[in-house]
């Protein structure tokens, strides 16, 4: 049976170090080298680390220092210790995941040119979306249509076949595809107030807020951040409540 020291913390050349000891007994420097195929280099320093473990210990013959593997025991202790660490940290895991809670989130802030840049944001954003979260669409204008309909439909079903829901805020001038997107299972649809057009679409999701521009040169400027998530979704529902 292959013995893997390393899984209670020796190095790789601590490991080859002791297996040899205890298959060759005491011995010199020349003879642990070919043995255990450990550099010269290195042999003194792996030596003296597994005599601080207590797996190695070290006699003088004729003025000739000579190295023997201790009792295999000891390594219990190893394991002892290793298992200890382990709790420690399991139970130093709730105070991590507090300073993770208070830590200052990531922010990402991207520009995306063109069709493919739009693409590349809303297939990224759905690979991140899991079942039962909620994509928030706001103002999207007619152009959207015009530019990527049948892309945006895919892509809908795609979202609502993962089980990922949606609400969107269409402008009125894009009444007619709200009316059809609303078919798409797993989606609301409401139609912003007259007074009130958006010239870009704003997707919101994953602490992920996009702006997308269309005509001659689409963008997609893309933000993350999550206090600036929540401030985009509080604006959403306030739309949302006042929609129709």
């Amino acid at each position: 049976m292959e013995i893997n020291l390393e899984e209670v913390g020796l190095t790789e050349g601590e490991s080859k170090v002791y297996l040899s000891l205890l298959k060759i007994g005491a011995s010199t420097i020349g003879k642990i080298i070919k043995e255990a195929q450990v550099s010269n280099s290195k042999i003194y320093d792996i030596l003296d680390r597994l005599n601080k473990k207590g797996l190695v210990g070290i006699s003088m013959i004729n003025n000739v220092k000579h190295f023997e593997a201790k009792n295999p025991s000891v390594i219990n202790d190893l394991i002892s210790e290793k298992e200890t660490s382990i709790k420690k940290l399991k139970e130093g895991i709730p105070r991590l995941q507090e300073m993770y809670k208070y830590a200052e989130p990531i922010q990402e802030a991207e520009i995306l040119q063109g069709i493919r840049g739009i693409k590349t944001f809303t297939e990224m954003i759905l690979s991140k979306l899991e079942k039962g979260d909620t994509f928030y669409i706001l103002g999207a204008p007619k152009e959207a249509t015009e530019t990527l309909g049948a892309y945006f439909q895919e892509w809908h079903e795609r979202r609502a076949k993962k089980g990922i829901k949606c609400k969107i805020l269409f402008n009125r001038e894009a009444k007619e595809r709200a009316t059809l997107r609303e078919k798409t299972p797993l989606t609301e649809v409401k139609i912003l107030p007259e007074n009130i057009k958006t010239p870009a679409l704003i997707d919101i999701g994953k602490d992920y807020v996009a702006t997308i521009l269309f005509g001659e040169r689409p963008l997609c400027i893309v933000i993350k951040n999550k206090k600036i998530y929540e401030s985009y979704l509080s604006y959403f529902e306030l739309l949302w409540k006042s929609s129709r």
